[in-house]
């Protein structure tokens, strides 16, 4: 049976769904001391008999590395095989699904859509470069290591250790890695892309609106006619790629500024409010309890 539309699953990581699990790509993003997710394609693979059924996430962008054995992947409408040393770019939206072989081995690294956009904030061309799945070949030859399976270990040994400025050094390996994939990817002849890779373009270019203008409250016509479209292709946008209104979108940027803050300094509710755009700090409460289920200063309390 070929899945619809409307029957693909989307998930946070593969087999979660409802509330956030502690230590997930979903719950990194509202909590934020990590950012992303790594663990190894086992872990996770042999929970389903080495099948995953066709899938996507919402606002995951992942990557997958195979050290050992191979994969048969279901790619949107395509099929191929990933062998040692092939990695797989999967941006959010991508329907996926994989089928291991028993000796599988390697690595899923899932990073939320905002923290790949923010790490690569200063290389915008590299970003759109991975608006598109890719499959490299990043295999060591005969006379020259591989420069990704190198960074990749290194990514696996902070995650897992505890060495001070770990979350820097994850940073860093991690812009270095998507570095390396983005200057390998095909720029691309915006006048031939696909009208998925349209709709992802406008959507990147709705974010980055986003981030300018989202302490301001603008209504979403003004970030529609921005990007050139009508309010109701922007939702339409918006759901597909992200999985939320184009609102909801605004509001969890929105959140997410309130979050780090509450966590991170101790400015007052009041000011935080003030900072964000927001007429009280009645109204701010009342807002971020309805998004978090909790009040301002319990977020707070919790996450210290």
């Amino acid at each position: 049976m070929v899945a619809t539309r409307n029957s693909i699953p989307v998930y946070k990581l593969y087999g979660e769904t409802g509330d956030t699990v502690p230590g997930t790509a979903e719950q990194i993003a509202i909590s934020e001391p990590e950012f992303f997710h790594l663990e190894s394609i086992p872990s996770r693979s042999k929970l389903h008999d080495l099948h995953i059924q066709p899938h996507r996430h919402a606002n995951l962008f992942q990557l997958l590395y195979i050290t050992h054995g191979d994969a048969g992947i279901e790619f949107d409408d395509r099929q191929f095989t990933m062998q040692v040393g092939h990695l797989l770019t999967l941006p959010p939206g991508t329907v996926h699904g994989f089928r291991f072989s028993p000796d599988i081995d390697g690595w899923v690294i899932s990073l939320t859509d905002y923290h790949l956009q923010e790490i690569l904030a200063p290389a915008p061309k590299l970003l759109a470069r991975l608006d598109r799945p890719l499959c490299v070949d990043a295999s060591a030859t005969a006379d020259q290591p591989s420069p990704t399976d190198f960074l990749i270990r290194q990514l696996v040994a902070e995650y897992y250790g505890h060495n001070t400025g770990r979350l820097y050094a994850l940073r860093n390996i991690l812009g270095l890695l998507l570095l390396g994939i983005g200057r390998d990817a095909p720029s691309g002849d915006p006048a031939r892309l696909s009208r998925k890779e349209q709709k992802t373009a406008k959507f990147r270019k709705f974010q980055s609106q986003i981030e300018t203008f989202y302490k301001q409250h603008k209504p979403l016509e003004f970030y529609a006619r921005e990007i050139g479209i009508t309010t109701t292709q922007l939702n339409r946008i918006a759901k597909d790629i992200y999985g939320m209104t184009a609102i909801e979108v605004v509001h969890h940027r929105l959140i997410l500024e309130a979050k780090r803050t509450l966590i991170y300094t101790d400015i007052a509710v009041q000011q935080i409010a003030d900072e964000l755009g927001f007429r009280d700090a009645g109204y701010f409460s009342r807002f971020f309890a309805k998004k978090a289920a909790m009040s301002p200063v319990q977020f707070r309390q919790d996450h210290r």
